[in-house]
């Protein structure tokens, strides 16, 4: 069996977020809340994990490049900090919503727009990496690949997949399950066991990390898609 890994350069701590003695692999939507806005905080705690995607990338290009700094306002990595972060992002890119019910965060092009925008007002110029490829298990693994080359963490949204839980895992802590349907992720890294022909992603999700199936991402492929951004 040969294996070979592709991972982001901080793969190992991603956005490394503090609360007290315990840390998180990203963010979590779950911390969504407004003194104010009952209704808003339970849209966002239910569908803004496309959000979370966003406030985890932005975060990552600012403390990787100096470049694009700006795009991320805070001091520091505390979860308060970073959920200030996740509502940043929250006016650029909120769900869809009929009342209290979620409907998500899509198309594509949707999050793509409103994380140009977010950078855009800060100065600094993203553009989402779009390829006129057919999306194929081939054409995935090479986009996800191209990203994370680049050191450019891709947002992957999965679709209304028959796994409906994965189990996810938090730093120092237990694992336990989370529902991955119609649910945004961020890439930070895959592996691949050419003798099998297997390959894992490895994601940033409710605060911790969880591997998923190529093959079984792609059995899904109603709302799927997968998008990473560079700096002009």
């Amino acid at each position: 069996m040969h294996d070979k890994a592709v991972m982001l350069q901080q793969a190992e701590g991603f956005v490394r977020i503090t609360e007290g003695d315990i840390w998180h692999y990203g963010g979590n939507q779950a911390w969504f809340a407004w003194e104010a806005g009952e209704n808003q905080s339970h849209v966002a705690r239910k569908g803004a994990c496309g959000t979370v995607a966003l406030a985890n990338i932005t975060a990552y290009l600012a403390k990787s490049s100096p470049a694009c700094a700006g795009l991320y306002s805070y001091p520091d990595f505390t979860r308060e900090s970073f959920l200030s972060h996740m509502k940043d992002l929250y006016t650029y890119v909120s769900p869809w919503h009929m009342g209290r019910v979620p409907l998500g965060i899509w198309p594509v092009c949707r999050l793509a727009a409103g994380m140009e925008r977010f950078a855009r007002d800060r100065g600094i110029r993203l553009k989402a990496v779009w390829r006129e490829w057919p999306f194929s298990r081939g054409n995935v693994l090479r986009y996800l690949k191209e990203g994370l080359e680049k050191d450019l963490p891709p947002a992957m949204l999965v679709g209304p997949h028959r796994l409906e839980q994965i189990q996810v895992y938090y730093p120092g802590r237990d694992s336990h399950e989370e529902d991955i349907r119609l649910h945004w992720v961020t890439v930070t890294g895959l592996k691949m066991d050419q003798g099998q022909n297997q390959v894992k992603i490895k994601v940033s999700t409710w605060g911790g990390w969880a591997w998923l199936d190529l093959d079984e991402y792609m059995k899904e492929r109603i709302y799927a898609g997968v998008v990473y951004f560079e700096r002009e």
